[in-house]
């Protein structure tokens, strides 16, 4: 869960508080088979070409997906992504891969989050995933100490969309003050 605490042996948190936006919750196996392709692509300087590897292996897009052959969804990807969108995005690229590695190593750990006593603020965007929404939820019933909110008209990339960055700082702050 980026920028949680994952159990660890001692179970020691060093948290009081926290807030995260639609983490990853690992309810079901994630795929990474695409991770090593990803970083090869954004190592030789193709952006497009590793987000559109992430879009077609990591198993969250519509199924349809999995089947467009990865250099005509790269060309659909920059038609699509460009301007003050892809700069906004393209950094967040760089961390992509690491975090989806997170969330696979804690496949099968999620009772141990049971054992974190900080103050949990979960949001989520009210047009995310029906199941995403689910996951999150599932991980609030197992936080202890967990509120799960869902701001309206948001979606997972609200976060760096300059309208919505606002209201979700904004939520967060409220919590930790």
């Amino acid at each position: 869960m980026p920028g949680a605490s994952a159990p660890t042996e001692n179970n020691a948190t060093p948290w009081v508080s926290l807030s995260n936006w639609e983490p990853g919750v690992p309810v079901a196996p994630v795929p990474t088979g695409w991770i090593p392709r990803y970083r090869e692509l954004l190592a030789a300087g193709d952006p497009y070409g590793a987000f559109a590897c992430f879009i077609r292996g990591s198993g969250g897009a519509p199924a349809f997906m999995t089947k467009v052959p990865g250099w005509y969804l790269r060309l659909v990807l920059r038609m699509a992504i460009h301007g003050e969108t892809w700069r906004r995005m393209r950094p967040l690229l760089e961390c992509n891969a690491a975090e989806h590695e997170q969330i696979a190593a804690q496949h099968g750990r999620l009772a141990g989050f049971a054992d974190v006593s900080a103050a949990v603020l979960l949001l989520c965007g009210g047009r995310s995933k029906a199941a995403h929404r689910a996951e999150f939820a599932t991980l609030s019933d197992v936080l202890p100490h967990a509120t799960l909110e869902t701001l309206p008209r948001l979606n997972h990339l609200s976060p760096s969309e300059r309208k919505a960055a606002p209201a979700i700082a904004g939520r967060a702050l409220r919590f930790f003050l």
